[in-house]
């Protein structure tokens, strides 16, 4: 059975009827074709006939710790690196936050991603919790194999230079600071454990324009290495 938003999505946009081929995804790089075989008021089910695992897109799996930026520019953000492959995003709470998302910004996120997974032929949609402390997402830190925090300083390590140096198939936690910047004490503390402290451009960038350049530097490493996807 599709998802209730799916499923309405079926109905009332694509007006498919029962016997209509579907495709379908998981989000976990499972693909499906299958038969529409019975449709209720709210409800589609459908018969898989065809199963196959698409591996993940990127060289890495970039997962984001973003401090969550103003409502109106944040499906912007969730969309954009949703497009350009982003593993993860995990919205944290930093000293300079200038938003404190609650549970139903998570849900319009989570569908936002759904929706731009499917614009651009994407089998995985990334994975969105709800807001962590900066504490929480400091600990899972040793969780990856690389970590790397951005910062305005154009003497600083290029981003793409300290993505050359990852294997394939790494994992990569990148933080992106807040609108006002990340304290020096949040900084030292990702530094002291073992983040890479990078550079995007010359230039101040705004949050969703750096979480935006960070997934399109791993697109575009991937394309230029033409090294494809990785399991």
């Amino acid at each position: 059975m599709l998802s209730p938003e799916e499923s309405h999505h079926v109905i009332a946009s694509l007006r498919a009827k029962v016997g209509h081929e579907v495709a379908v995804f998981d989000g976990a790089g499972g693909e499906g074709v299958g038969l529409i075989v019975r449709i209720e008021r709210r409800r589609v089910f459908v018969d898989v006939t065809q199963v196959m695992h698409r591996p993940f897109e990127l060289r890495h799996r970039i997962t984001l710790a973003v401090a969550m930026i103003r409502t109106h520019r944040q499906g912007y953000l969730i969309e954009k690196c949703t497009e350009l492959g982003v593993a993860a995003i995990w919205p944290i709470i930093a000293e300079r936050n200038v938003s404190r998302p609650d549970a139903a910004a998570v849900e319009r996120w989570s569908r936002r991603a759904v929706e731009a997974a499917k614009q651009s032929n994407r089998s995985w949609v990334p994975a969105i919790p709800a807001p962590r402390a900066f504490s929480e997402c400091l600990e899972r830190l040793g969780d990856f194999h690389a970590s790397s925090i951005t910062h305005a300083d154009s003497t600083l390590v290029p981003f793409t230079a300290f993505l050359s140096a990852q294997t394939d198939g790494a994992s990569v936690l990148v933080w992106v600071g807040p609108e006002g910047g990340w304290s020096d004490t949040e900084r030292d503390l990702v530094v002291e454990a073992g983040a890479v402290p990078t550079t995007l451009s010359p230039m101040v960038l705004r949050t969703e324009t750096a979480a935006v350049a960070v997934c399109a530097a791993a697109a575009m490493h991937a394309v230029v290495t033409g090294s494809g996807r990785a399991e």
